[in-house]
């Protein structure tokens, strides 16, 4: 009797211990939750065009404060939170607010970086240009409330822009000469962004008309003062984009959750350039041998016209989406958002020149997403209209919806938004995004999207990754001192055969980029690579089991975190 007493109380209290423990994890959670929404809404308002960018719109009336003192009480703010967040580093978490408590935390120390050891906002004046530019871009495009309301937050913006480039003369020291001449690019750009947004508003609201040229020429009048201040501003050496080996490495701990430096960055980059290297130039031999591209015998109806191209262009869109539909290979929701396919509308002619895709922001009610298309003129002649119809009648635009859209970047930031938890639909991890948008290329191909073989497509495929390996090494040593601007130039268009003058002004604008976004550029390939890293574990794991639309669903509905904390997850080794 004694016995079983005693058993019970054993029963009993550790019952009464696993009621306590869960209800600790019930509060650590709830603790956690409050503590990441003030970090969310202290980032929201520190930086309020990429709060609107993500659907947030409490902060579209404001820019950018990067005054010292401002930046200073970010800091001391960040700085609390990084305390606050080590309370947290053993408590007990399931896995996914484990990974919420991961990616919360990457988010203050990636911000702490910014503003406290690189110092963006001191050595880079596009910081402020882009701050000016996507204020009001992304307020001019945003479907979340009609525009009349919108007039109040783009006005507000433009008021602001003054203050924001007299902020940019006093913060902004010895930028190098990369800097200083994308500046002036994209202010000049800016600029004729401003005018035309001003006058298409005063079109629209002509009772608002006054107040939007004289707020318009103020901004743009500070824009163009900023740009000839640039000109004599003392430079810094042609190396100083550099952020240095030490900071490289902590962002692919930090931001991506990679477990090498740079070095071994660099050696896989090697490696992958030299793979893909030799199946590119191994398959344009035998394209060259075999299939000699002329211009195809096709009949072209003399009723063809611009509307039938833009009409082509939606078309194929569905078409495509259709098809992942119609051989399940990754799940697309019913009522997913409409991906509609525009002319580059008049007012952003002057920055988007090709195609581009804008996502909605995950916060955002309207999900609707758009695919810019160059505009098509309304005069095209009997020559220019056959080459569209050869381009429509071989479905050239295949290759770009497969990236921009299906099951490119539409569907992926679609389900990532449709995540509940906000610090999930906060993210944007470029490895995810930019990872799984190069990998649908590849897999969408040996799916069959374009038939048993398609000897164009598929050395398109080859090249595509052959130069997003060269990328991963042009990164590293960029920001590690290995490479100056020219020498990086000079073989990026010997290693990818930039023969043409347009294809070395190409690489002359990317470069120049790749100064600016250090670990943006290699997350292309290597998100890629993990990607395929996951399935090929998850298919050692299930074996026949494995179902690939599974695995596929799996990954995307966690949101646009970095893949390498999809093991845990996934719970794969």
């Amino acid at each position: 009797m004694g016995r079983r007493i005693n058993i019970a109380l054993t029963i009993l209290a550790l019952t009464l211990v696993m009621a306590g423990s869960s209800e600790a994890a019930k509060r650590n959670k709830q603790t956690f939750d409050k503590l990441a929404g003030e970090v969310l809404e202290t980032l929201q308002a520190f930086y309020p065009v990429l709060a609107t960018e993500k659907g947030v719109h409490s902060y579209d009336h404001r820019l950018t404060d990067y005054s010292s003192k401002s930046v200073k009480e970010m800091i001391k703010q960040l700085d609390r939170y990084v305390k606050e967040l080590h309370k947290y580093r053993n408590m007990e978490f399931d896995t996914a607010d484990r990974i919420n408590y991961q990616l919360i935390r990457s988010n203050v120390e990636i911000a702490i970086l910014d503003l406290k050891q690189i110092k963006w906002h001191r050595k880079l004046p596009q910081v402020y240009v882009d701050d000016a530019l996507h204020g009001v871009y992304l307020l001019m495009v945003s479907g979340h409330a009609p525009m009349s309301e919108r007039l109040y937050s783009i006005m507000a913006r433009m008021k602001a822009v003054p203050a924001l480039f007299a902020t940019a003369r006093r913060n902004v020291q010895g930028p190098p000469d990369i800097y200083v001449e994308v500046a002036q690019e994209t202010l000049e750009s800016t600029i004729e962004f401003y005018r035309q947004v001003s006058g298409e508003l005063a079109h629209q609201f002509p009772e608002r008309a006054d107040d939007l040229l004289e707020t318009s020429t103020k901004a743009r009048e500070a824009m163009h003062e900023f740009s000839v201040y640039l000109t004599d501003i003392p430079r810094g050496p042609g190396t100083s984009f550099s952020i240095g080996r030490q900071d490289f490495d902590y962002k692919l701990k930090h931001e991506y959750f990679l477990d090498f430096d740079a070095d071994s960055l660099l050696r896989i980059g090697e490696s992958l350039l030299a793979e893909a290297d030799s199946a590119y130039r191994e398959y344009q031999e035998y394209v060259e041998n075999n299939h000699q591209n002329g211009k195809e015998a096709v009949f072209i109806p003399s009723s063809f016209n611009r509307q039938d191209i833009l009409d082509y262009y939606q078309w194929e869109t569905d078409k495509v989406r259709e098809f992942l539909e119609r051989h399940d290979i990754v799940s697309v929701p019913e009522d997913i958002a409409d991906l509609k396919v525009i002319e580059t509308p008049p007012f952003l002619r002057s920055m988007v020149a090709g195609i581009a895709y804008h996502a909605a922001g995950p916060f955002d009610q309207n999900q609707t997403g758009y695919f810019y298309v160059r505009p098509i003129p309304e005069d095209l002649d009997s020559a220019q209209l056959a080459a569209r119809y050869r381009y429509v009648h071989r479905r050239g635009f295949k290759g770009s919806v497969v990236h921009e859209g299906y099951p490119g970047h539409h569907l992926q930031t679609q389900l990532a938004g449709r995540h509940e938890h906000p610090v999930r639909k906060w993210q944007s991890n470029t490895m995810m995004q930019e990872g799984w948008a190069l990998y649908s290329e590849e897999m969408i191909y040996h799916a069959g999207l374009f038939g048993a073989e398609d000897p164009a497509r598929w050395l398109a495929v080859l090249g595509g990754i052959r130069y997003r390996a060269a990328r991963i090494i042009a990164d590293v040593k960029l920001h590690t001192g290995q490479f100056t601007y020219a020498e990086c130039l000079d073989w990026m268009t010997r290693v990818l055969d930039a023969e043409t003058e347009a294809d070395k002004n190409y690489h002359r604008r990317i470069i120049r980029k790749y100064t600016m976004t250090p670990t943006v550029w290699m997350s292309y390939l290597m998100g890629k690579r993990e990607i395929e890293r996951l399935r090929d574990a998850a298919i050692e794991r299930d074996g026949d089991a494995f179902v690939e639309r599974d695995f596929y669903d799996d990954l995307l509905a966690e949101g646009s975190i970095p893949p390498a904390l999809m093991w845990k997850i996934m719970g794969l080794k």
